[in-house]
């Protein structure tokens, strides 16, 4: 975002999962998770992506969990540090105790690691903020991010999640991903959007997957551009490697200049990356 700018709101809980059970208002869960937890993770993940506090009433009503067991939920992720009601509205907002898990991630994240000395040579010779992004619940989420030093720039935020349909980042990632995962989210993007919209969404995936690279001008915030290359991809983790700016520095021959930095900086993160620990 830029400074005293935020990004666009993340997008509402997705109410992906397991299908409605037989009684009312609870989920069945796949035979080798555990149902509870299952909803107390469905429910954590819920709260910490909204944009607002959520109540005990409109979780249960959302995500199809019964509200007696949405409360208890709620008391228990309060208990613990990772959720916190609001005494006047009686609503609730991720926790304290989320911060350390983060942190956790972050300092034991084999990718970090391997991307954080790249990232920082990337935003140092370019002015701009860095980012790595990877794929997480079928959005784009920046695991880690250098900040530009210039009073005007764009920051995106570590850990918030974004739509993979806006943006050069998103593209790159979606054109890594295995055909059969990108048609799944197309087809669900296009119930959204339209057909129409989605093939050409389609389109320019295909040619972010033929250029390996992808640019982007205003599509996520106005007057903000991006540059986004592919890192690799490690088991589940699909990884991507952006940098962030105003128009007013990160004209189209601009962002074509820097491609072939950027994919220097990607190839030896994703070198690093391959490494065992």
């Amino acid at each position: 975002m830029a400074d005293g700018q935020g990004p666009e709101p993340a997008e509402a809980a997705s109410r992906t999962g397991a299908s409605a059970a037989g009684t009312a208002g609870e989920r069945t869960s796949p035979a080798s998770t555990v149902q509870i937890v299952d909803h107390a993770l469905l429910v954590l993940k819920t709260i910490a992506e909204a944009d607002r506090p959520r109540g005990v009433r409109e979780l249960s009503r959302d995500l199809e969990i019964s509200k007696s067991s949405t409360q208890r939920i709620l008391a228990s992720l309060e208990r613990v540090g990772l959720a916190v009601m609001d005494e006047n509205s009686r609503k609730y907002v991720i926790g304290p105790a989320a911060l350390t898990l983060a942190w956790r991630h972050a300092a034991n994240s084999d990718l970090v690691s391997a991307a954080s000395e790249a990232t920082a040579r990337i935003a140092a010779a370019t002015g701009e903020t860095a980012c790595v992004s990877a794929v997480v619940d079928g959005r784009r989420v920046t695991v880690y991010e250098v900040e530009s030093s210039q009073p005007l720039r764009l920051i995106t935020g570590v850990g918030r999640p974004y739509s993979l349909f806006s943006g050069a980042t998103g593209r790159v990632l979606l054109s890594m991903l295995p055909e059969a995962q990108l048609e799944h989210l197309v087809r669900e993007h296009a119930s959204t959007v339209g057909a129409t919209v989605a093939t050409e969404i389609a389109d320019r995936v295909t040619a972010a997957r033929e250029r390996g690279y992808a640019f982007s001008r205003g599509e996520w915030i106005t007057g903000g551009c991006g540059v986004a290359v592919p890192i690799a991809t490690q088991g589940t983790v699909t990884a991507a490697l952006s940098i962030y700016g105003p128009e007013a520095r990160l004209a189209d021959r601009r962002m074509a200049e820097l491609v072939p930095t950027l994919r220097a900086a990607a190839a030896q993160i994703a070198i690093r990356w391959r490494q065992p620990a």
